[in-house]
C-alpha cells in the first residue's frame, strides 16, 4: 500500500509542477510586475474619490426606482396557492423588462460612464496626473488601478441593486422568503450579466478618458452609444423589419448582443421557463427573438417560448465582446503610456 501511495505521488507531483511553472507562476509574476502595493495605493483613493455613501444610496435608489415599479403592477395571483417555483417564476418575469432596459441597462451603464470619465481626462487637465507620473509608479498601474476601483465600485452597486430588488419583489408579492430562495438563480443570472455589462462599459470609458481631453467629452460619447444601445437600434428594428436581417445590420447592434448574452446566463442558470410571456417584448427590445407564433400548426401544440433568431450564437456574443473589452483596456492603457503629460 505505501508503494503504491509513492507512486501516486511520483505521478501527480510532476503534473502539480508543470500546473505551477505553466500557470500560477505567469499569473504571479503578471500581479507582482503590475498589481503593487502602489497600485492598491491608487485602488483605494481612486474608489474613495468616486464613492460616497450619501452617492451610494441615491445610486441604488435611482437604479431601483423603475423596476419597484413594475412589481407594485398586479398580477392577479394568489401567491398562497401556487409552488415556490412558480412564483419565482412570476416575480422574475414581473422585473426582467425593467432590470433589463433601465436598471442594468439604460441607468447601469450610464453610472459607469459618469463615474469613469473624468478618472484620467479630468487628472490630465487639472495637473494631477503629472504629479502620479512623477512618482516612481508606472503609468500601467495608475491606469489599472483606476480601472480596477470602477470595478469595484460597479459590483457594490450592481449585487445590491440585483437583490435588493429580488427581495422587494419578493416582499410585495407574497412574503415568503422561499420564493426568494427559488429566485435565486434568477437574481445570480442578472448579477453575471452586471458583470460583463460592468467590464465591457468600464473599458470603453477608461479607454475614452485615455484618449480624450476633456471628461465631458467621455460622458457624452457614452450617454450616445448607450441611447444606440437601447434605444436607436430599437427603433431601427421596428421601422425597418425584415431588412435588418437582410442588411445584416445585427453585426453593429450592440443592443441585440446585449440582450443575448443575457439569454445565454438566463439559459445557462435555468433562471425562467422559455415562455412567450417575457419573450416577446424581449424579442421586440433586442432582436433575440422571433416574434412568430408559438403553437404548432400541425399539432396545434404550445412549443414552449419563441425562437431565436440566431444572428450570432449567444457564447459567440459573449466571446465577442469579451475581447473587444480587453482590446479597449490594453488599448486605454497604451494611449495613456504615449499621452503627453504636462501643466
Amino acid at each position: 500500500m505505501k508503494s503504491n501511495k509513492l507512486n501516486l505521488t511520483d505521478e501527480i507531483k510532476p503534473k502539480v509542477d508543470g500546473f505551477n511553472n505553466k500557470v500560477l507562476q505567469p499569473i504571479k509574476s503578471w500581479f507582482s510586475k503590475y498589481i503593487s502595493k502602489k497600485t492598491f495605493i491608487v485602488i483605494k483613493k481612486t474608489f474613495f474619490d468616486i464613492y460616497s455613501l450619501k452617492k451610494l444610496i441615491m445610486t441604488i435608489i435611482f437604479l431601483l426606482f423603475v423596476p419597484t415599479i413594475f412589481i407594485f403592477l398586479p398580477t392577479g395571483v394568489d401567491f398562497g396557492l401556487i409552488s415556490t417555483h412558480h412564483a419565482a417564476t412570476i416575480i422574475s418575469i414581473a422585473i426582467l423588462f425593467p432590470v433589463f432596459f433601465f436598471m442594468l441597462g439604460i441607468f447601469f451603464t450610464l453610472m459607469i460612464g459618469f463615474s469613469g470619465s473624468s478618472l484620467i481626462a479630468e487628472e490630465v487637465k487639472s495637473g494631477t496626473m503629472l504629479i502620479l507620473v512623477s512618482k516612481p509608479i508606472s503609468r500601467i498601474k495608475i491606469f489599472l488601478g483606476k480601472y480596477i476601483a470602477v470595478i469595484f465600485y460597479g459590483m457594490l452597486i450592481s449585487f445590491i441593486s440585483i437583490f435588493t430588488i429580488g427581495w422587494i419583489g419578493v416582499l410585495m408579492k407574497s412574503g415568503n422568503i422561499d420564493h426568494f430562495i427559488s429566485l435565486l438563480p434568477f437574481l445570480t443570472a442578472l448579477y453575471l450579466y452586471s458583470l460583463f455589462i460592468l467590464f465591457l462599459f468600464t473599458s470603453i470609458t477608461m479607454a475614452l478618458s485615455s484618449i480624450f481631453k476633456k471628461p465631458k467629452t467621455v460622458s457624452i460619447v457614452v450617454f450616445i452609444l448607450v441611447i444606440f444601445s437601447f434605444i436607436a437600434f430599437f427603433l431601427i428594428r421596428m421601422f425597418i423589419g425584415q431588412f435588418y436581417g437582410i442588411y445584416q445590420i445585427y453585426h453593429f447592434d450592440l443592443g441585440y448582443h446585449l440582450g443575448n448574452v443575457f439569454v445565454l446566463f438566463i439559459e445557462t442558470l435555468n433562471a425562467i421557463p422559455p415562455s412567450a410571456a417575457w419573450q416577446i417584448l424581449f424579442g421586440q427590445l433586442t432582436g433575440v427573438y422571433s416574434l412568430t407564433s408559438t403553437i404548432d400548426p400541425d399539432q396545434g401544440i404550445n412549443l414552449g417560448g419563441l425562437e431565436k433568431t440566431n444572428y450570432y450564437l449567444p457564447i459567440f456574443s459573449l466571446l465577442i465582446w469579451v475581447l473587444i473589452a480587453a482590446l479597449l483596456l490594453f488599448f486605454g492603457i497604451w494611449s495613456l503610456k504615449k499621452r503627453e503629460i504636462s501643466v
